[in-house]
């Protein structure tokens, strides 16, 4: 075992794993404002418009409605007109905003690992960049590929070439990974990154199998005094 490149490859993966670790929480923070949202204007809408009374015009009945809100108040501060049943959708599970957040996330932690992470790891184990290869980010590269190319959808010829997130997505379907869905790819890139730090240590007596992992943590080392 080469210890020399296994702690400096340990360094690095520090910071692709807290980098993933952040993402998680950002996801999972957003999920809550979002769910926050979609009941505060659920709540909001009985309280807001309701009907005040009615008329007769040109022989029709006509619902009058009143609010309970003062539009004119110079405290109303609106940030964008949008329907509520809109607004709701947006902020419901698998609505526009959570896909939005899993588009970001997923093309940013692509873009870390492709960009920063593997050129390092390829400099330290002195091998080329495309030499450097993981299913799982590979998987990601064409999930990326089509949010960014194709509108999200991914092509049935696409979907058969992932190798370990296939069973996330749908064939020729919007790429829309529910809660559920999101986390299992966050533990299959943890599970990646399992595979790099195993790459020296793999073979050793008590090693861990990588697809046991769910979640990874690289300790910082003690400073010496």
């Amino acid at each position: 075992m080469d210890m020399e490149k296994a702690k400096a490859e340990l360094t690095i993966l520090r910071d692709f794993v807290d980098f993933v670790n952040k993402q998680v929480g950002v996801y999972c923070d957003s999920l809550s404002g979002f769910e926050g949202n979609k009941i505060r204007i659920e709540r909001q809408i009985p309280r807001v418009l309701h009907p005040a009374g009615r008329e007769i015009k040109d022989g029709q009945q006509v619902m009058m409605w009143a609010s309970v809100e003062d539009p004119s108040s110079p405290d109303v501060l609106h940030h964008r007109i949008i329907r509520a049943d809109d607004f709701i959708a947006a902020n419901s599970e698998c609505g526009f905003n959570e896909r939005q957040m899993c588009w970001s996330i997923i093309v940013f932690v692509f873009a870390y690992w492709d960009e920063e992470i593997r050129p390092r790891i390829a400099k330290v184990r002195r091998v080329a960049t495309d030499d450097v290869r993981l299913d799982a980010l590979g998987d990601l590269r064409i999930v990326r590929t089509k949010i960014v190319h194709n509108s999200g959808v991914l092509p049935r010829r696409d979907h058969a070439r992932l190798k370990v997130m296939g069973p996330l997505f749908k064939p020729d379907a919007l790429i829309s990974p529910t809660h559920d869905e999101m986390h299992k790819l966050f533990i299959a890139i943890k599970q990646a990154i399992m595979q790099l730090i195993l790459h020296y240590t793999g073979d050793l007596p008590g090693a861990p199998e990588a697809d046991d992992i769910v979640s990874v943590a690289i300790q910082n080392p003690p400073r010496r005094k």
